[in-house]
């Protein structure tokens, strides 16, 4: 071979790497000759401190809403609010209470004077009839200087229906009426363990709706008072079966009328039940009293 067919076969010869074509290392990360050195290792970055909870103001329904969707549920009903910020609630009750502060309101939900419902992100919610509680409550203590371990003993034994009457006294009727607990904050509520919160249950004292309701907290807080006398839960049982036997047999005397399926008809019964049991009760209760003079010798 020639020197001409030696050169046209490096020409053309596949195999031959041309200086002229393009590196595919250069494609991917540069030209070799000027890429950077890798840098040296460096420590690993400390993790950032936490950043503590500052006092900030709390917010209105519309700013929270954006933060956690379960606060905003009060307003998207047709623009009805069923539900209220803490600072919300002190805004609204500061012209009637001038010393009301957020604060204020977290030390008497700790001291369990109120119980809030939060949401998944730990908001505080006030419904209405939370704040017609914390109303009743701040006006027995700016008002009527009563302390807080007293206010505490009304709510739980209803004494505030009897205190000042009026319309208010009817609204904390409503709310007593509809607080429920459950068997831990009944316990703590009453000071005591909640085995014999349990022991209530189990024998039917409290509890036979479903749920621990005001009216069985007035009932735990009388059989805790029995219980000073070492009168125990279980020995309720048997005043728990006389109940039930009069109750079945004042349910005999309303029957017809709980059967029409006439509303009126069916409210007229319930009243007439709820004044037979109240009549019962003043009966048993002087008839105790007779029982009771015959124990002296």
């Amino acid at each position: 071979m020639d020197n001409g067919d030696t050169n046209r076969s490096r020409r053309t010869d596949p195999l031959r790497e041309d200086p002229r074509a393009p590196n595919p290392r250069e494609d991917e990360f540069g030209p070799e000759d000027n890429r950077a050195p890798d840098p040296p290792f460096a420590d690993p970055p400390l993790p950032e401190p936490p950043i503590a909870e500052s006092p900030v103001p709390e917010l209105g329904v519309e700013d929270r809403a954006a933060q956690d969707p379960a606060v905003g549920q009060g307003m998207r009903r047709g623009g009805s609010k069923d539900s209220y910020t803490i600072g919300e609630v002190v805004e609204r009750l500061r012209p009637e209470f001038p010393t009301l502060s957020v604060s204020k309101i977290r030390y008497l939900e700790r001291r369990r004077l109120i119980n809030l419902t939060r949401t998944r992100g730990g908001y505080r919610l006030f419904s209405g009839q939370d704040i017609e509680l914390l109303k009743y409550i701040l006006t027995l203590q700016d008002k009527e200087y009563l302390p807080l371990k007293v206010i505490k003993k009304r709510i739980e034994g209803g004494g505030g229906l009897m205190a000042g009457g009026g319309d208010s006294s009817g609204d904390l009727s409503r709310v007593l009426e509809d607080r429920t607990y459950t068997r831990e904050e009944l316990a703590d509520t009453l000071e005591t363990e909640s085995r014999f919160v349990d022991e209530l249950i189990t024998v039917g004292v409290v509890g036979r709706t479903g749920e621990l309701t005001q009216r069985d907290a007035e009932i735990a807080r009388l059989a805790l008072e029995m219980a000073k006398y070492s009168i125990q839960p279980r020995h309720l049982r048997g005043i728990m079966a006389a109940v039930d036997r009069e109750a079945a047999l004042f349910k005999q005397v309303v029957n017809p009328e709980l059967r029409s399926r006439d509303d009126g008809r069916v409210a007229e019964a319930m009243n007439k039940a709820r004044h037979l049991a109240s009549v019962d009760s003043r009966l048993k209760e002087l008839m105790m009293a007779n029982v009771i003079d015959t124990f002296a010798p």
